[in-house]
């Protein structure tokens, strides 16, 4: 987390940041085979931060990109190698952030989005080309793939027993669909209805202080979940946030700005979310950042330095893999397969993904 940008967020109202992301892969030596490989490297997603977005480099060149809205996209490469190699990618983006203080009872003033089960039940049977683009939307828009259930994001039996001990009662999904809705309409019979902003935060704030993830679960998984049970439509994201500074090799200068002095980060895995709530539309919120730095800012706001690759966790990648993935909730240190079949050496082998202790990799987040 960069702090020092959040701090110029807050004081001046908005920032914006020229941001470059590298990611580079490569396989290791001892589980490299000569022959067909294929890399899934992440790609930045659609999102409303993000004004301009441009293709810096690929080596060698990617074969395909899934489209800017696809829920986990990458950048797809499909090489014969007689030896290893290194794949890369790079991409450039402007993006602009403004500082929200949410007032709770302001949202609870205004009447909320309410979605029939009928048009649930309908938008369920819809594929993912069928549906309105949903990262892409107006800041006040909500749809009713808003209030479906998305692929990896489940409405376990721990989730309903941790709202009940806190005081929270929601109505059980129906089990034809799993939907997140009561047996008229959501929100309409459960606690959202008159109280969204503080049903909303009530939430937050019981996740950040007594809830412990599961395993292959976060947070911000968590609490979309959570929110979508209670009738407030809710979407994750996922991507890359800053880390520690690179420092500067040896005999070099690093560019100085009015951020710090060095302004190469590396690139680690985050996750966070976006709630609606009229008359704000979509705010963001990030229950880990708050549970190890504070709940205020986090609750409306989110680290203005970060890349955004995915808007589902454990969506399916495109095209998608053959074999198993190294990591199931989503692409932020890239995927790889060794293909049988078309050999340019000698022997053969049985193709399989590789798993994450069989590659390496390295990105870069830079102010520029």
């Amino acid at each position: 987390m960069n702090k020092n940008i959040i701090n110029q967020l807050c004081t001046d109202g908005e920032i914006s940041l020229e941001t470059e992301v590298s990611i580079e892969f490569r396989i290791k030596d001892s589980s490299f085979r000569p022959g067909t490989v294929r890399i899934h490297l992440p790609a930045p997603v659609n999102a409303s931060w993000l004004k301009e977005g441009r293709l810096i480099d690929s080596e060698p060149f990617f074969r395909m990109m899934s489209v800017e809205d696809f829920p986990q996209r990458s950048a797809y490469f499909n090489e014969i190698l007689p030896e290893n190699e290194i794949f890369s990618i790079g991409y450039g983006f402007t993006s602009v952030h403004k500082y929200l203080k949410p007032d709770i009872s302001l949202i609870d003033s205004v009447p909320q989005k309410t979605f029939e089960v009928e048009d649930i039940k309908r938008f369920m049977k819809l594929s993912h080309c069928g549906c309105e683009s949903y990262t892409a939307l107006a800041p006040d828009a909500v749809t009713i793939r808003d209030a479906a259930p998305s692929e990896g994001l489940t409405f376990k039996d721990e989730y309903y027993a941790f709202l009940s001990e806190n005081g929270i009662s929601v109505s059980r999904p129906m089990a034809e669909n799993n939907a997140c809705v009561s047996e008229n309409k959501i929100s309409e019979t459960l606690p959202g209805a008159s109280n969204r902003g503080t049903l909303a935060r009530r939430i937050f704030d019981l996740i950040i202080d007594k809830y412990t993830p599961g395993p292959d679960e976060t947070l911000s998984m968590a609490f979309v979940s959570m929110c979508r049970m209670c009738g407030i439509p809710a979407r994750w994201q996922g991507g890359y946030a800053s880390g520690d500074i690179v420092p500067a090799a040896s005999g070099t200068e690093t560019a100085e700005t009015s951020l710090g002095n060095n302004n190469v980060y590396t690139g680690i895995a985050h996750d966070w979310c976006l709630i609606h709530l009229l008359p704000y539309g979509w705010i963001y919120a990030d229950p880990e950042y708050a549970k190890n730095f504070g709940n205020d800012y986090f609750f409306g706001n989110i680290d203005p330095f970060m890349v955004p690759t995915a808007t589902e966790p454990s969506a399916n990648l495109y095209p998608a893999k053959d074999y198993e993935r190294a990591d199931k909730i989503f692409n932020v240190r890239g995927e790889a397969e060794l293909i049988p079949g078309k050999m340019t050496g000698s022997g053969q082998y049985t193709g399989r993904g590789l798993s994450s202790d069989e590659f390496e990799t390295t990105v870069r987040l830079r102010l520029v």
